[in-house]
């Protein structure tokens, strides 16, 4: 029984949830991001052409992966449990750990010590913390979580099916994206071909995670919200944030800064204003929304192993 679950797919992405949750490697994620940013500025120049740097971008990737893929094929023919690799691959490209350790201390001093929030913040997202109000942390807590916890799902999602090296492609592309943030103007052509990539592999499961949040108390308003995704520049991640803010009857989207400039993104969920106490709502949320795939896929693991 051991063997079968310490080989199975299912008990290896548990084992690196659990990992991911107890021992996060936040330093060295960042590490990673960082190396990978150096290596896209080496290439990325305004001077060159934009199809070269479209190209230039692609050409990374590549030569990101192939070696990577190589290296990760060689330890696992000289390991004596090559099995056991891949959780600790997963757990390289897993945010889980991250947010259970930044989002507390986010939410607890979002009001009282708001200058504390906005420096636990400033690692998880793009934007800019420095002048955030205490709803733009709980906003900005709200949709990083989402997403974040999205392209968890989905990582996991193309590990179980695809394997490994379809996980590992997927979780480059997800450094690749923080990067090669195309949301940056320096970096709109160089990540273009990362970003189109890693939308179009998110695109499934991150509609079913929305599909999930359909079930709670909050359907009907989620519902009516569904076609809000559409004015989102990746459609699936604003059908995501649209549901989730609607479920909890708070609004989600609305301005905010990724350079010294004001941006505008459109407004999702529904008019009430986010509190503290929704925003904790939307994220024990999505934690019982991943709680339940993880529990389905043990269902279709076990049942068979003691019926079949």
């Amino acid at each position: 029984m051991v063997a079968l679950l310490l080989e199975h797919k299912v008990g290896l992405l548990s084992l690196a949830l659990l990992l991911s949750w107890l021992l996060p490697i936040t330093t060295l994620q960042a590490a990673i991001s960082t190396g990978i940013t150096k290596l896209g500025l080496r290439l990325n120049n305004s001077d060159y052409s934009p199809l070269y740097l479209q190209a230039a971008g692609g050409g990374l990737l590549i030569c990101l992966y192939v070696p990577l893929a190589a290296a990760y094929w060689a330890l696992a023919v000289l390991a004596p449990w090559p099995s056991l690799l891949e959780p600790l691959l997963l757990w390289l490209f897993l945010d889980l750990g991250r947010l259970r350790q930044a989002v507390p201390a986010c939410l607890t001093h979002a009001q009282q010590q708001t200058p504390l929030a906005r420096l636990s913040l400033a690692p998880l997202c793009l934007r800019h913390t420095e002048a955030l109000s205490p709803l733009g942390v709980y906003k900005a807590v709200a949709e990083t979580s989402t997403l974040r916890l999205a392209a968890d799902f989905a990582l996991l999602f193309w590990y179980l099916a695809g394997g490994i090296y379809s996980a590992l492609a997927f979780g480059l592309l997800r450094l690749a994206v923080q990067a090669w943030p195309v949301k940056l103007a320096p970096w709109r052509l160089f990540g273009q071909l990362a970003s189109v990539s890693y939308r179009a592999l998110a695109w499934l499961p991150v509609h079913l995670l929305a599909f999930t949040l359909l079930i709670y108390p909050g359907s009907k308003r989620a519902l009516k919200a569904w076609p809000q995704g559409k004015l989102w520049a990746y459609p699936a991640a604003g059908r995501l944030l649209a549901v989730a803010g609607a479920g909890i009857d708070s609004g989600l989207g609305g301005p905010r800064r990724y350079t010294q400039t004001t941006e505008y993104y459109p407004k999702l969920g529904t008019s009430q204003l986010l509190t503290l106490e929704s925003c904790r709502r939307l994220l024990v949320r999505l934690t019982v929304a991943l709680l339940f795939w993880l529990s389905l896929a043990w269902l279709l693991l076990l049942v068979p192993y003691f019926y079949g």
